[in-house]
């Protein structure tokens, strides 16, 4: 029997735009990266303390929220009956399924309970509205909010991603809200107008799960990665138009998993700029006109997004269970297959591999000489950036906790917010120093933004603005 496993969404995006303390255009800010040196961020907060403003979301949405000087963007969809199955935090692998299995049911009755436990299918939802919202940055009030698109969905989702997974992505001209490719994407003037919409004919996602791949901006294109168990691609857009530019189909594989959730990545390093994606397998990196560049076997389901530091890539995937997250860390310039041979840890374009150090859905942080990876389970795993070495292992909080958001850091701390709400701020160094713990009291799963001296947390209701107050 095909077990059930579960890839938990990463909700981000990249972009190219620069931006300054006061700007975090994507997912994890300038770059991809989630380091706010600049920015004078607290380390102590709770619902009433250091909090600048809070804000009621309505709707559901796993998206991060972005910030563009004075306003803060976030997507989020509506179910006008309100039928949304409840989320739930926690990890959701096999182990249902396989008592299930113990208990002598078929196949078929097997994925009839897990679907019912576990997916929301469009016949549980009805239509839905997906929504984009601008707020203002000083007091939390919403200057506009636009229904992007209203309808059935194309396909499911689990439980515990929303239909508004992707996070918006801004170049400081227009916001781009991207709903998966089964939606389409949507680009906003500044003050709320609709200037363009694409679409593609939806296609299917591996046991309806949904979709979380975000887009990417970077001079004046739009990419969008959809890898799904239909037609996946790889669509490069005019950003000023919403034109399609070139579309590559993705048909080769390495692995059983055609359906993806990360987001491509554009690396911008001294010999060229190049758009790294991880999916079906492989990560596979293309020219700016779409050929393919390089690719490396071995991902298994593809959830975190790429960073690049130091002149290094560092590209990961992870599964269920401990034994196969790999980790690799990849030089510039390379071509063709960089993949590794059996029991090989490095080569003239692989620096590393560290094969149990990936996280199932949180991607890794690079930060000052040093790779943070947190697992769902709550594991945390420090290695050397450039070499790979472990320096220490922890479970964050002292375990009994679970991670779907990616850690971020500021002036020599690394911040980590749980599913529960609780965001663990750690001294970054070779050994684990948890020098806080602030609790928000509700489910979050989408990464905190970040301006100049405030956190932007989003919650399963609420947004919070988190900064210091007198």
């Amino acid at each position: 029997m095909r077990l059930l496993t579960i890839a938990l969404l990463s909700c981000s995006v990249l972009t190219s735009a620069a931006a300054g303390p006061a700007e975090w255009p994507q997912f994890r800010g300038p770059n991809g990266a989630g380091v706010a040196d600049e920015s004078s961020l607290p380390r102590h907060w709770s619902t009433t303390d250091n909090v600048a403003w809070v804000a009621d979301v309505p709707g559901r949405g796993w998206s991060s929220p972005i910030v563009w000087r004075d306003r803060v963007f976030v997507t989020t969809a509506v179910s006008p009956e309100g039928v949304f199955k409840a989320p739930s935090t926690g990890i959701f692998g096999n182990d249902y399924a396989a008592e299930l299995q113990k208990e002598g049911l078929s196949d078929d009755e097997i994925v009839k309970r897990v679907v019912s436990r576990d997916i929301e299918l469009t016949s549980d939802t009805g239509a839905i509205g997906y929504v984009v919202m601008a707020l203002d940055a000083t007091t939390g009030k919403v200057l506009w909010k636009e229904e992007a698109h209203r309808g059935a969905p194309a396909g499911g989702r689990h439980r515990k991603n929303t239909y508004a997974s992707e996070t918006p992505v801004t170049d400081g001209e227009r916001v781009y809200a991207s709903f998966g490719g089964n939606v389409g994407v949507f680009a906003y003037s500044m003050d709320g107008k609709l200037l363009w919409k694409h679409t593609w004919p939806p296609q299917p996602i591996y046991l309806d799960f949904g979709t979380a791949s975000s887009p990417v901006v970077h001079e004046g294109r739009l990419y969008q990665l959809h890898d799904n168990d239909g037609q996946s691609f790889l669509a490069a857009l005019d950003a000023k138009t919403g034109k399609e530019v070139w579309n590559v189909k993705r048909t080769d594989r390495a692995s059983g998993m055609t359906s993806g959730w990360a987001t491509p990545f554009v690396w911008q390093h001294s010999g060229r700029t190049e758009i790294v994606t991880i999916g079906r397998g492989l990560v596979m990196s293309y020219a700016l006109d779409g050929r393919e560049l390089w690719r490396l076997k071995g991902m298994t389901q593809a959830t975190p997004s790429p960073v690049a530091a130091d002149g290094l890539l560092y590209v990961g995937s992870g599964s269920q269970g401990d034994a196969n997250r790999p980790l690799l860390a990849i030089r510039p310039g390379a071509s063709g297959d960089i993949s590794l041979e059996k029991e090989q840890t490095a080569n003239a374009f692989v620096a590393w591999l560290q094969p149990r150090f990936s996280a199932y859905t949180p991607s890794p942080l690079v930060y000052r000489g040093r790779v943070y990876s947190v697992n769902d389970n709550g594991i945390l795993q420090v290695a050397d950036a450039k070499t790979g070495a472990e320096i220490y292992k922890a479970r964050v909080g002292g375990g009994g906790h679970t991670f779907s958001s990616s850690p971020l850091a500021s002036q020599g701390h690394v911040y980590f917010l749980s599913e529960d709400g609780d965001a663990f701020v750690l001294r970054a160094g070779d050994r684990y120093d948890e020098v806080a713990k602030n609790s928000l009291g509700e489910m979050s799963l989408a990464t905190p933004a970040v301006d100049a001296d405030s956190l932007y947390v989003r919650t399963q209701t609420k947004l919070y603005r988190v900064r210091h107050t007198p």
